[in-house]
């Protein structure tokens, strides 16, 4: 009987991964980085470019979640604290730091600093749970959570974010 479950058991792995890799029905394309121990993402049709960290201007009087601003090729951006804004204590920049320049209108940009960005990731629409806003501590912040390649997702509502 053992054999049998640890058969049934290897089975349904195997199918799971075989699934996501043949899996060719409608996908979110989403950047993929993390923040302490999450994995978060963000659709890259609101995704500008990211960028490595750079000299950040202080903006006197701003808000605490507002790091300042970056020149991005003639265009000042203001760069927030996502760590902050998800209720996480700040961190300090390092190597593997990156301001994502989201976009949140046509003459507007925000640049998030996250502490590690991973990848591009198509991910099999399939694989989302929506959450509905009367779950408990469901965040007007985040728009669904995938479990995907034994990870779990949380995907980014943008426009909610910076509303």
């Amino acid at each position: 009987m053992e054999m049998v479950k640890e058969n049934l058991s290897t089975s349904v792995s195997s199918m799971t991964a075989m699934e996501e890799d043949e899996y060719t029905g409608p996908s979110a394309r989403c950047v993929l980085f993390t923040m302490e121990d999450e994995i978060y993402g963000v659709h890259v049709k609101k995704i500008r470019e990211v960028l490595r960290v750079g000299n950040i201007r202080k903006v006197e009087g701003a808000d605490y979640h507002i790091l300042g601003v970056i020149n991005v090729r003639g265009v000042i951006v203001t760069v927030v604290d996502t760590r902050i804004i998800f209720g996480m204590p700040s961190k300090e920049v390092t190597d593997h730091s990156r301001i994502i320049i989201v976009e949140l209108d046509d003459e507007r940009t925000v640049g998030m600093l996250v502490d590690f960005v991973m990848e591009v990731k198509d991910i099999p629409e399939n694989r989302f749970e929506a959450l509905s806003a009367t779950k408990e501590n469901a965040s007007r912040y985040i728009q669904s959570i995938a479990h995907f390649e034994d990870n779990v997702i949380i995907l980014i509502e943008i426009d909610n974010l910076f509303s």
